[in-house]
């Protein structure tokens, strides 16, 4: 699949988007991003993995300012959606959405399987994946750390 950039995306809410990969110079930006998104966020380096290695960084621009991301890898067949970031201040506004869908563009011709974990308790983001087709799997025991502990993540997949 030839990508030209940037790529362009209208939401649902009519917020028209930019999407581009990850460069060096956004890891600030990314890392204040995944700091307002999560309890939990990725480390500097699982990001910095993405700029050499097989995973890639989709980073949603709004009006040049970072409003979401997503981390996507593929191999063997099967692809995984390995981390979606949107900043709380976007959230609800169909930007996840466009990012997953991007996703599922970016690995739709080199796997059969989309696989991801989610946290639990996060039913925006669970509701949000079964609506666009993915289906429980399984469960990881104690996969995300919380403030008092670990919380299981629910494996999900879609058949692409």
């Amino acid at each position: 699949m030839s990508i030209k950039f940037p790529l362009s995306i209208t939401t649902y809410s009519g917020m028209d988007l930019s999407l581009r990969l990850l460069t060096e110079v956004d890891i600030p930006a990314v890392m204040q991003l995944e700091r307002s998104a999560h309890s939990h966020p990725w480390r500097q380096s699982s990001f910095e993995d993405c700029l050499t290695g097989r995973q890639k960084c989709w980073l949603a621009e709004y009006k040049e300012n970072l409003v979401g991301l997503v981390v996507i890898t593929h191999g063997g067949g099967d692809a995984e959606l390995l981390n979606i970031s949107v900043s709380p201040a976007f959230q609800r506004k169909g930007i996840g959405r466009c990012l997953l869908h991007h996703a599922l563009d970016c690995v739709r011709d080199k796997a059969d399987m989309l696989f991801l974990e989610v946290r639990v308790s996060n039913h925006k983001a669970i509701d949000l994946y079964a609506k666009e087709g993915f289906f429980e799997v399984g469960q990881r025991k104690n996969y995300y750390p919380t403030l008092n502990g670990h919380e299981d993540a629910l494996l999900m997949a879609m058949q692409l």
